[in-house]
């Protein structure tokens, strides 16, 4: 699996006046040696990092718990969908220079707002030109490298008039700091307080015509019952889906039961919006990651036939995240254990994965030996199980007109 892409995002830590952790600014990054941002389309670089964050990272990852400082354009300001995908109360848009105050700036600004995002803007003399800023935003970043010291002491008393969030940035060494929090700040950003640090994870790719397929039949107001059959052809798109549920208010508040369960609290808008974002970030799976979701689409669908005589409802659904997450350590190159550890599972199926043990965890001990041609195996496990050949067949027959099925999709 050496060819699978990865996916980098940078990280750096802003602190309070006390010295405890605020949040995070995050930043682009295209590999792990870089250390600055390297793009020439800001929107794009935007989307990049929202994407890293939501489909691939995770936000439990990379902020655990924490403020996201997040970098916006222009462009990116006015996309709802993408911007709709975060936690707003746990979200500060950092607004580029280009964004310009207009008329539709302003309404979506005030929105936002609203939604509870906050809002960060650079500070910097004179203040004329950022006062039409003050009214809209919640934070004000001062960049110490943009302004003149003989001027940083009147300009940071003008600005603590307002109620911002008032952040010192590039504050390099331990007299800026002290400085900065004599003067008022709220907050200090920079190498004194920590160097950005970049994080990396193996970029699953999805199959854009699965992708197209689910925006067809939310469009289509079709079943969830049918929505979830066309995501179960792309094992990728399963284990994202269900980190991101993790990853969302209604994750940490609800078990999440079954696939199905993990899209009914989604819903039909957000899920087209998450799915129109991962469209426009995600690549086709490489060759290699194709064959391993062809690996796991037949090992969860053997599982659900295998399992159909002894389970049914949720826990028959179940069957199939059991069998196909088994393969997440190959496609992942990772422990089983670090494969699901941000991922909305049901403990049986945590058990099933990582230990064999539980109501499932025979039954895919079963389908592994089937595909290794474990002659002895089978026949101990099918005894013990209960399950003639004849279910076997029909298990295997059923799991290979599914994978054929996928890949008409």
């Amino acid at each position: 699996m050496s060819e699978q892409p990865q996916a980098f995002l940078g990280r750096q830590p802003i602190i309070d006046r006390d010295g405890r952790l605020m949040g995070y600014e995050l930043l682009y990054r295209t590999s792990g040696a870089e250390d600055q941002a390297c793009f020439q389309d800001e929107d794009s670089a935007s989307l990049s990092v929202l994407s890293t964050l939501l489909h691939d990272l995770g936000h439990a990852q990379v902020l655990a718990g924490r403020t996201a400082f997040v970098n916006i354009g222009s462009g990116a300001l006015h996309q709802t969908g993408a911007l709709s995908l975060l936690t707003p109360r746990l979200t500060v848009l950092e607004l580029s220079p280009s964004v310009i105050l207009d008329d539709s700036t302003i309404q979506r600004l005030r929105a936002l707002r609203q939604d509870g995002f906050g809002i960060s803007v650079t500070a910097v003399p004179p203040m004329d030109s950022l006062a039409p800023w003050l009214e809209i935003a919640t934070h004000l970043k001062v960049d110490l490298s943009r302004v003149d010291d003989s001027l940083l002491d009147v300009f940071v008393v003008n600005l603590r008039y307002g109620a911002h969030t008032l952040i010192a940035e590039k504050v390099e060494t331990p007299a800026q700091a002290r400085r900065c929090i004599e003067l008022g700040f709220h907050g200090l950003q920079g190498w004194h307080v920590g160097r950005p640090e970049v994080m990396g994870s193996v970029k699953l790719g999805v199959r854009h015509a699965v992708l197209a397929r689910v925006l067809e039949q939310l469009a289509a107001n079709a079943s969830l019952e049918a929505i979830e059959a066309t995501f179960k052809h792309d094992i990728a798109l399963c284990w994202r889906l269900l980190r991101y549920t993790a990853a969302s208010n209604f994750g940490l508040l609800i078990e999440v039961e079954s696939l199905r369960h993990a899209l009914e609290l989604v819903g039909n808008r957000r899920l087209a919006r998450w799915i129109q974002l991962l469209q426009a970030t995600v690549e086709e799976p490489s060759p290699a990651a194709e064959r391993l979701i062809d690996v796991a689409v037949m090992r969860g669908r053997m599982l659900e036939m295998v399992g159909a005589d002894y389970f049914n409802g949720t826990d028959c659904d179940n069957l199939f995240l059991v069998g196909a997450f088994s393969v997440l350590p190959s496609m992942l190159m990772q422990t089983m254990a670090e494969s699901i550890r941000t991922v909305a599972l049901p403990d049986a199926v945590v058990d099933a994965l990582t230990t064999r043990e539980g109501r499932f965890g025979r039954l895919l001990e079963l389908v592994e030996a089937l595909e290794a041609d474990d002659s002895d195996r089978i026949e101990m496990l099918c005894a013990e199980l209960l399950i003639s050949s004849r279910a076997l067949v029909r298990a295997r027959t059923t799991a290979s007109a599914a994978l054929q099925e996928a890949a008409l999709v």
